[in-house]
C-alpha cells in the first residue's frame, strides 16, 4: 500500500525528526486515526495546522479509555 505525506511548518523538529501528515491511498488521515484510537498522542510542543484537532481527539480517547488510555488492572 502507498502512503502520501503532507508537510507542515516546521518540517523537522529540534532533533531532526521529519514531521508529516500521513494519508493512505483511500484518503484515511492516519495521524488522526491513530490518536482517535488511542495509539498515539498529540505533540503539544509545536504549533502546527491540526494541533487543536489532535488535542481534542486525544482528550476524547482519554475519556473513552481506548488504546494507551485504557485502564489496566
Amino acid at each position: 500500500n502507498r502512503v502520501f505525506l503532507k508537510y507542515d511548518n516546521p518540517k523537522f523538529d529540534d532533533t531532526k525528526n521529519l514531521l508529516a501528515y500521513v494519508y493512505l491511498k483511500n484518503k484515511t488521515f492516519l495521524n488522526a486515526k491513530l490518536i482517535i484510537s488511542g495509539l498515539a498522542k498529540c505533540d503539544r510542543r509545536l504549533n502546527f495546522q491540526f494541533r487543536n484537532r489532535f488535542a481534542r481527539y486525544e482528550e476524547e480517547a482519554k475519556q473513552a479509555k481506548v488504546g494507551i488510555w485504557e485502564k489496566k488492572g
